[in-house]
């Protein structure tokens, strides 16, 4: 399971192949990344502002809004608190709410139906690095079924980067090098199949709401096509993403920061709810989209 939303170039180009494809087994089970479908664009921004980093012993923990602008001017919300390892999100999918509760450090989600009072639970494997400093790179070169190979080192704004190939084995046609800076689990440069490259470029320091954050900005060069520019400010305290303005024209962001200890109570189904089976998976001719438990 994860909670991306990869129809953008940023986000498809760089974490669908470098972090979601690469680690599913270490992050999420097969079995829990099919229920993404259950997500609105305001929470596909939560995991993807909040995924974990490598370069500080201690993450505080925080709670904020998830806001996701659409370009012709919609906006959607969410609301995403995160401790340590463990995530909740609430959000409305078709115009009901919808609370999601992940814990990677034990590979388990609970996905609860407030209208219902119920609740589903979905077991993976267990991520023992999940919430720890521990290094991570971008893919998994024990996967046979996904090319992962590291190239050297190189610099860019002043970072030392790791050069790496990622695609499928024996189809050059699929295969991309990208530049990952391990301390921001982030691709700061990709050259895709078919010439399309995506650069991040630091630019300075700034303030947002407050807070000290760093300001990067995001070029998408598309063969034949104007180059799309775009923004991303990076919190170095909280390790997550404050802000994208991507360049296709999206607008994604945590508001309302509140950083300080959260109730482990919120990462626990309420007491008298009701535990149902989880949704099947999708098989041969079903829609593959699974959706929270009936209202009826």
């Amino acid at each position: 399971m994860r909670l991306l939303r990869p129809s953008d170039a940023l986000n498809a180009q760089t974490r669908a192949r470098s972090r979601a494809l690469a680690r599913p087994v270490r992050h999420f089970a097969a079995g829990v990344r099919y229920f993404a479908a259950l997500l609105s664009p305001a929470l596909t921004l939560a995991l993807s502002l909040t995924a974990p980093a490598a370069a500080q012993d201690t993450i505080p923990a925080y709670a904020a809004d998830a806001v996701y602008r659409a370009p012709d001017g919609t906006e959607s919300t969410g609301r995403v608190v995160k401790s340590g390892p463990n995530m909740r999100l609430e959000f409305a999918e078709a115009g009901r709410p919808v609370i999601q509760i992940i814990r990677r450090a034990e590979g388990l989600m609970y996905v609860l139906d407030p209208g219902t009072r119920s609740y589903f639970k979905v077991q993976g494997e267990p991520d023992p690095t999940a919430g720890s400093a521990a290094y991570q790179p971008p893919c998994d070169q024990n996967d046979p079924s996904l090319l992962c190979r590291f190239l050297g080192n190189e610099v860019t704004s002043g970072i030392t980067t790791e050069l790496w190939e990622l695609g499928q084995p024996g189809d050059p046609s699929q295969v991309s090098r990208i530049l990952w800076d391990g301390a921001r689990q982030r691709v700061l440069r990709q050259e895709s199949p078919g010439g399309t490259v995506m650069t991040l470029a630091f630019s300075a320091m700034e303030q947002i709401a407050g807070r000290t954050v760093e300001h990067w900005i995001i070029t998408v060069t598309v063969p034949g096509q104007p180059t799309k520019t775009g923004a991303w400010y990076y919190d170095p305290e909280l390790r997550v993403e404050l802000r994208e303005e991507l360049p296709e024209g999206p607008k994604r962001s945590l508001e309302n920061v509140v950083v300080g200890p959260v109730d482990p109570a919120a990462f626990e189904p309420p007491a008298g709810w009701t535990e149902i089976a989880p949704p099947a998976p999708p098989g041969p001719g079903g829609s593959g989209v699974p959706t929270p438990p009936s209202a009826n």
